[in-house]
């Protein structure tokens, strides 16, 4: 293979290509993290007849970050930067959805799984708790679109990333499984690119820390998913521009996306402005058009009354 030209989905179990119309689409797919980590260390192929020189390893720190190794690292090594406000802000939330959190009743009964021990004690007929029935699990996929434009401050994507794992939580407590994953989806020309990775499986705790590098880290656009490009077998001239992002409904397509998944998209589309978590929060589920089927608190007004 002429290594010149990136990988084949040959050599690449990840890569698969497909045509629609004049289209050319170059679609990698990560069940994990840790699955994108081994493929980056293996040192995939660069495709030098389209990428002159290597962004992902030469981007400047001040728009890109640590440099390339340590940015693949971070995918299983853990990504420390603000971890501590991140985490704040998450229990700055949680305080205002304890009151929102559903359960599961517990009723008096003749027979059931646990004992009443006063009820019991007292002679009532009625000593066991009965536990309801849960409602029959529905599952959700959220797809977070990790593009923004170039003036998005570190605070919008933190309080994006903040909102998505709240998102994830409420969902929960509804009742949902949920499926988390982030993807980059861009075209130049007839060539289409888009990669997803994994973060999150129905029944799997939902893990902040591990879904905190690819959801606030700079490193893991501008350098992980550059990389991922790089070894793309391209045609069009990548090398100007690194691509420009697909909208929603061409994202869907690509993708396939169903109709019923959640797309995050940018922090400014969701309502994101990066200065109060709360009104950001308010704004973000207000994107989202969900209110018909979970509610949700008022986050600025139980703020302030909590």
């Amino acid at each position: 293979m002429d290594i010149s030209k990136g990988l084949t989905p040959d050599t690449c179990p990840h890569l698969q290509l497909d045509r629609m119309e004049r289209l050319f689409i170059y679609k990698m797919n990560f069940s994990s993290l840790s699955q994108l980590h081994l493929f980056l260390k293996s040192n995939p192929p660069l495709n030098r007849n389209v990428f002159y020189s290597q962004k992902s390893k030469d981007a400047p720190a001040r728009f890109a970050g640590e440099p390339l190794d340590v940015a693949i690292d971070y995918c299983v090594g853990g990504y420390e930067k603000d971890f501590e406000v991140f985490v704040k802000l998450i229990k700055d939330i949680d305080k205002v959805n304890t009151r929102f959190v559903r359960g599961r009743k517990m009723r008096p009964s003749v027979v059931g799984s646990r004992p009443n021990v006063p009820a019991y004690v007292a002679g009532a007929p009625k000593s066991m708790y009965r536990m309801d029935r849960a409602k029959e699990k529905k599952f959700i996929t959220i797809y977070m679109n990790l593009a923004y434009t170039g003036n998005t401050t570190e605070a919008q994507i933190r309080n994006r990333g903040i909102l998505t794992l709240n998102l994830i939580k409420i969902l929960e407590n509804n009742d949902y499984g949920v499926n988390l994953k982030v993807f980059e989806a861009c075209t130049v020309g007839n060539d289409i690119f888009a990669a997803s990775i994994g973060l999150k499986k129905p029944g799997e705790l939902l893990n902040a820390k591990k879904c905190y590098y690819p959801l606030c880290g700079k490193e893991f656009l501008r350098r992980v998913l550059s990389r991922v490009k790089e070894s793309m077998p391209f045609k069009e001239k990548w090398h100007m521009s690194y691509g420009l992002l697909l909208n929603e409904d061409q994202t869907r397509t690509i993708m396939n996306i169903p109709e019923d998944a959640i797309i995050i998209k940018a922090p400014d589309e969701m309502g994101i402005r990066g200065t109060d978590i709360y009104e950001d929060a308010d704004n973000f589920w207000k994107k989202l058009h969900l209110s018909d089927e979970i509610v949700v608190p008022n986050y600025v007004k139980e703020s302030k009354e909590k």
